[in-house]
C-alpha cells in the first residue's frame, strides 16, 4: 500500500490512524505544518481498514433536518466567555450533569492546541471560543471509542473531523456530536511563528491567546494576548496572522474543496455566529453574542430539546444564516500564491509575509461584508 488519498484531499482526521489494527499508521507534519498519516510498510498488513473508514473516500450524502434557530444562552456571564451566543456550554453541561465528557480543542502550556477531554463543568473554559487553526487530534479517537461504551461522550470539532470520528465509530447512541460553521483550518506552523514573533516583540512568553476577546464586543471582537507580565488587545482587522488567514493563503489543502459543507453534515448539531441577526432578527441581538443553531438529527433534537429552558430562542430561515456565512455553502478560494507563500514561510517574518500575499481587496471587502449584516 503506497498511499490512503491524495495529500490535497487529507483532512488530517486520524481515522485511519486510530482505526489500524498493527498501529502501522503515524500523523506526521510536513513542511507546510499540517500533519498527514504515513504508513510503516513494514507494520502494514493491507487490511484496508483505513480506506474503509477515510470519511472522503466513503464520503455519502447525510439526510438533515436542517431545523434552524437564532438563539443564546440566558447567562450573560458565558456568552462573554464564548464566542457566539454559548450554546456549546449549554450542552456541554447538559452532558457533564448527565455523568458524560466533553472532547474540544483547547491550548496546552506551549500555545499547542489539540483535543483534550473534560469531565468537570469548572474545567471547561479552555475549551470555549474559537481557534483560528487546526487541532491535532492525536489518539483522542480510541479514547472515546472506549469512552462510550459506558456513558456519553460530546465531540466538539471542525465539520472535517466529525465526519472523521462518525466514520471510526460508526454508530453509537453514546457519542453526540457538534461541528462549527468553518471557513477552513490554517497551518499551526504559522501559528507557532506568529506566536514567537510576538514573544519576540514583546520581550515575554505568551501564556494565553483569546482569538475572540469581547471586551470589545461581539461584532467588533478583539484578538487578546495575555504574556506572563502583561497583556495586549490587537483589533482583528489590524492582526498579521488573521490577514493571512482571511487570505486563504494558508489554509490546508483540503479546505479548497471541502466535502462537508451543509447539506452533507455529518454532526449532530452545528453552531456558529449568527452575524446578520440585526437585519433578519433584530429583537434577537444582545450586545454579548447570538448564536444560529442548526439541528442536523433526531438526537440533536433531543439535545436541544434538553436545554431550551436555559435559552432565548426562536425558528429561524436557514437562507438568512446562511447570508452572514457563506462558509457554509462555500469553500475557500485556492490562491495562485499559496505554494510560494509556503516556501517562504520558514525563512520570512510575519509582517513581510502579510504585506506580500494578503488580499487587500479581499480583505476590505470582508470588513464591509460584515458591517453590512450589523447596519
Amino acid at each position: 500500500m503506497v498511499e490512503i488519498l491524495e495529500k490535497n484531499k487529507c483532512t488530517g482526521c486520524t481515522a485511519c490512524m486510530n482505526i489500524c489494527p498493527k498501529g502501522a499508521i503515524e500523523m506526521v507534519e510536513d513542511n507546510e505544518g499540517f500533519k498527514y498519516p504515513l504508513i510503516n510498510q513494514d507494520k502494514c498488513i493491507d487490511c484496508g481498514l483505513c480506506k474503509r473508514t477515510c470519511p472522503i473516500l466513503n464520503t455519502k450524502r447525510n439526510e438533515s433536518i436542517n431545523k434552524c434557530y437564532v438563539g443564546y444562552n440566558n447567562d450573560s456571564n458565558e456568552r462573554l466567555n464564548a464566542s457566539s451566543g454559548s450554546v456549546f456550554s449549554l450542552v456541554a453541561n447538559y452532558v457533564l450533569d448527565n455523568n458524560g465528557i466533553v472532547i474540544g480543542a483547547a491550548f496546552d502550556d506551549n500555545n499547542h492546541l489539540k483535543h483534550v477531554a473534560v469531565e468537570k463543568k469548572e474545567d471547561l473554559d479552555p475549551l470555549r471560543k474559537s481557534k483560528y487553526l487546526q487541532s491535532d487530534l492525536d489518539h483522542i479517537f480510541t479514547y472515546i471509542k472506549e469512552q462510550i461504551k459506558s456513558r456519553k461522550v460530546l465531540f466538539i470539532g471542525t465539520p472535517c473531523q466529525v465526519a472523521g470520528i462518525k466514520s471510526f465509530i460508526k454508530k453509537s447512541d453514546n457519542l453526540i456530536t457538534i461541528d462549527l460553521f468553518c471557513y477552513g483550518v490554517p497551518s499551526p506552523k504559522l501559528f507557532e511563528k506568529y506566536i514567537k514573533e510576538l514573544e519576540e516583540k514583546n520581550n515575554d512568553k505568551l501564556v494565553n491567546y483569546d482569538f475572540r476577546d469581547k471586551s470589545t464586543g461581539w461584532k467588533k471582537h478583539s484578538n487578546r494576548a495575555k504574556f506572563e507580565n502583561k497583556e495586549i488587545v490587537i483589533s482583528r482587522y489590524k492582526n498579521k496572522y488573521m490577514k493571512l488567514f482571511l487570505s486563504d493563503i494558508a489554509l490546508r489543502k483540503s479546505c479548497y474543496n471541502c466535502n462537508f459543507k451543509l447539506g452533507n453534515k455529518y454532526s449532530d448539531i452545528t453552531l456558529g455566529d449568527f452575524w446578520c441577526v440585526k437585519k433578519h432578527y433584530p429583537e434577537m441581538y444582545n450586545k454579548e453574542g447570538v448564536s444560529a443553531i442548526i439541528i442536523n438529527t433526531d438526537e440533536g433534537k433531543v439535545i436541544f430539546d434538553n436545554i431550551k429552558n436555559y435559552m432565548t430562542y426562536k425558528t429561524c430561515n436557514i437562507k438568512e444564516t446562511i447570508s452572514g456565512n457563506q462558509s457554509l455553502i462555500k469553500s475557500a478560494t485556492l490562491p495562485q500564491k499559496r505554494e510560494l507563500f509556503f516556501k517562504e514561510l520558514e525563512t520570512t517574518n510575519i509582517n513581510a509575509l502579510e504585506k506580500k500575499y494578503r488580499k487587500k481587496h479581499l480583505i476590505v471587502r470582508k470588513i464591509k461584508s460584515k458591517l453590512k449584516m450589523f447596519f
